[in-house]
């Protein structure tokens, strides 16, 4: 299974490219959907670099702290965006551009719903964020883009 969301339109799109070159393609359900759409893979970094700066999520880190992961959430945030483009890439369709920007948007909410470092913004309700994870990883299946 490609990270690509198959849709119907995905289908249409890829109709008249080789057999030979191109895996065969079924229509992918919600819960196929839901899982293609969050970049798992990147959300375990960001953990891992959570864990190597001691960063509780809900507690606040030091300053210093704090600035790095800043730096690195916003690095994290590029990376998806194009990695994301790369993993979708299919043959003979055109690039998923709903779906590049749905698991880039799906990492900043996974990142919020974690805590840190954005619990250091006054703003800040940890049962807010998840709220919104949840809300956000129920809604993400029922979108099927038309690329």
């Amino acid at each position: 299974m490609g990270r690509r969301i198959i849709t119907p339109y995905t289908l249409e799109q890829t109709k008249g490219t080789d057999p030979a070159q191109s895996p065969v393609l079924r229509v992918d359900s919600y819960f196929d959907r839901v899982i293609k759409s969050i970049p798992g893979d990147v959300v375990a970094g960001w953990t891992a670099i959570l864990g190597l700066f001691g960063a509780t999520p809900g507690l606040v880190a030091g300053v210093t702290t704090t600035n790095i992961l800043w730096i690195l959430w916003a690095l994290l945030t590029v990376i998806t965006f194009f990695w994301t483009y790369r993993q979708t890439q299919l043959q003979g369709a055109q690039p998923a551009w709903t779906q590049v920007f749905v698991s880039t948007f799906a990492f900043v909410v996974w990142v919020l719903a974690l805590g840190a470092p954005f619990n250091t913004l006054s703003f800040y309700d940890s049962r807010l964020a998840a709220a919104v994870l949840i809300v956000f990883t129920l809604a993400v299946g029922a979108l099927q883009p038309r690329e």
